[in-house]
């Protein structure tokens, strides 16, 4: 007797969207929420994407509400168009220009992503110059200045809706400042008027990590069920290495569980370094569950290897205000302070140069250059008793 089946339901992905399969444009897909409004993503297909594309990107670019009216669609249509001639150039090598003559930022941003400076970059460099190019695009959209035109006071005019954000302003006026060399190179003007406008990076001091620092966020670590992060910050504490680095470590090829040693190509200064580690630290990555993945660290949230820096801080943000810091401040756990995991870089610079450490011995292991060492030593190294003993020490004078 022959069996029916039940006809499957339709998942909310697969549901009728309020327009036909394509008509947004290729690679814009829908997908509704609970509330009835539409998440819109310009997704492409692994065997597609460039290296260094996102796999998905949210539509409209800015100013989201979901509700897929006509002024939304149209605004979704616009923003895919310009996605999909940014998916062609990243694919040929080349940036999306639609016109080579005409005397317009979108040209000299062109310029700019095809020029041998942009190439030479690192992908997580141009992705930080994208998000600040998408800000002047909004410049673009809503007064398309002319550059052979653009003063210091419009430039100034400009950035001014940063003055609430300082860091966003810095980065934005880098961006904007090498897209105007464009014009000087094209002779289209002799000078860059961004050139005129300061906009210098605020001044963050961060707070130095002490061992009992790390005891205590290792035990919250290990509290909230992600033993990865209590042995990143282990890691950190004893190599202080660049976070962007240590997500990507693998065992077996960057640790080494045998020998209990990190052997790597720092990033920025390509030297090759082999760093032995504790056996506390070697204890605990013993029991991270590896699960056939090469990575060393993975986020217990998902159970895959950490994709970016971001949701990194995010995890350790949400261990530490679940554990030791309330969102008003106040410390849930005695001896409690408000750290930041990438602070555990220039903490272990402070505590090498502690163990009477030279800067070339602290520079070999953390990837510094001396100069940033020694900066780094001026401006955090407290002048205690510790730092006086081991000078005592060095000179003979004490056992």
């Amino acid at each position: 007797m022959k069996q029916h089946r039940k006809p499957r339901r339709k998942s909310r992905e697969s549901q009728s969207t309020p327009f036909e399969k394509g008509a947004l444009g290729p690679y814009v897909v829908a997908r509704p929420r609970a509330d009835g409004t539409w998440r819109v993503l310009f997704e492409v297909p692994a065997r597609l994407r460039p290296s260094g594309w996102s796999s998905t990107r949210p539509l409209p670019i800015d100013g989201r509400t979901g509700r897929l009216d006509p002024a939304e669609i149209e605004r979704i249509k616009v923003d895919a168009k310009r996605m999909l001639a940014e998916l062609k150039a990243a694919r040929e090598g080349t940036a999306p220009v639609s016109d080579p003559d005409a005397r317009s930022l979108e040209t000299l941003i062109g310029d700019w992503q095809a020029s041998g400076e942009w190439k030479d970059n690192k992908p997580r460099t141009n992705k930080g110059y994208q998000d600040s190019i998408k800000e002047v695009r909004h410049w673009i959209d809503e007064d398309n200045p002319d550059p052979t035109l653009i003063t210091a006071t419009d430039v100034e005019a400009f950035l001014s809706i940063y003055d609430d954000r300082p860091t966003t302003r810095y980065h934005v006026r880098k961006a904007l400042r090498l897209i105007m060399k464009q014009a000087v190179k094209r002779k289209w003007r002799t000078d860059n008027p961004v050139s005129e406008v300061k906009a210098p990076m605020p001044k963050t001091r961060v707070i130095i990590w002490e061992q009992e620092d790390v005891d205590l966020h290792v035990w919250a670590a290990i509290a909230a069920g992600n033993n990865d992060l209590a042995a990143m910050i282990l890691m950190m504490w004893e190599i202080g290495q660049r976070l962007t680095d240590v997500i990507r470590f693998r065992r077996g090829v960057e640790y080494k569980p045998a020998e209990g040693l990190f052997s790597f190509s720092q990033s920025k200064t390509a030297e090759n370094v082999s760093i032995p580690v504790s056996d506390r630290l070697r204890a605990v990555l013993a029991h991270i569950k590896v699960d056939g993945s090469p990575y060393l660290f993975h986020d217990a949230g998902t159970g895959r290897p950490f994709r970016d820096v971001s949701r990194l801080s995010h995890v350790f943000a949400d261990v530490r205000a679940r554990f030791l810091i309330d969102d008003d401040g106040a410390p849930r756990t005695t001896g409690a302070r408000h750290l930041v995991l990438k602070a555990l870089r220039h903490s272990c610079v402070v505590q090498l140069a502690r163990s009477a450490c030279t800067v070339p011995e602290i520079a070999a292991i953390t990837g510094h250059s001396p100069a940033s060492v020694e900066e780094i030593l001026r401006v955090y190294l407290p002048r205690d008793s510790t730092v006086a003993m081991n000078a005592q020490r060095k000179r003979g004078l004490i056992a």
